[in-house]
């Protein structure tokens, strides 16, 4: 049978790592935990001359971001973008937990990712 993998998003780091622990307790051994952010670090950068020296919404307005690739990412939110439809829920789903498994065993996997509440 083949692999198959899925990730999962979580909003809470407490949910996740349990999703974590119990996908291992139930045998799966190929299960990650990652957190991403909505702006790049400090030492990533991104050499765009045409954006120069206005680089984005986020400087445009003022907001205090860390490089153009940050300031970027933080104009395009829809916090910041004024997109109408937004997010439902506060918080960001920045927590994914990563399973690789055979197909016959990925209901089971995502039962136990939905169940503690992922989305997937």
């Amino acid at each position: 049978m083949g692999e198959r993998n899925i990730l999962a998003y979580f909003r809470t780091e407490s949910r996740a790592k349990e999703a974590v622990q119990r996908l291992k307790e139930a045998g799966f051994n190929t299960v990650d935990l990652s957190r991403f952010s909505l702006a790049p670090e400090d030492h990533s950068d991104l050499d765009n001359p045409i954006a120069e020296p206005f680089s984005s919404l986020a400087s445009a307005t003022g907001a205090d971001v860390s490089s153009r690739d940050a300031g970027i990412l933080v104009g395009a939110h829809t916090e910041s973008s004024g997109m109408a439809d937004g997010m439902h829920q506060f918080g960001a789903e920045d927590l994914c937990v990563t399973v690789v498994t055979t197909a016959d065993r990925y209901e089971q996997a995502e039962s136990i990712l939905k169940e503690l509440g992922a989305n997937i």
